[in-house]
């Protein structure tokens, strides 16, 4: 192997989640917040939603799924 050979990516991940609730506003209940973090790079992702978090991760994966192949 070559010195100049990028070695493959590993078949797992792993993330920081951060989960808090937003306190309640006049008019306004209190809401959850979401904090994805990918350890690795430092990048860090927020979500209003679970919906959001959900589509992220599906995008994420998709991504590197295509990678593959």
């Amino acid at each position: 192997m070559s010195q100049n050979t990028t070695p493959p990516s590993p078949r797992y991940q792993f993330f920081i989640l951060g989960l808090w609730a937003q306190p309640a506003q006049a008019g306004r209940p209190s809401e959850w917040r979401i904090s994805l973090e990918n350890p690795r790079t430092a990048e860090r992702s927020g979500f209003s939603s679970l919906a959001g978090l959900d589509a992220f991760l599906a995008a994420w994966m998709e991504e590197r799924a295509s990678g593959d192949r």
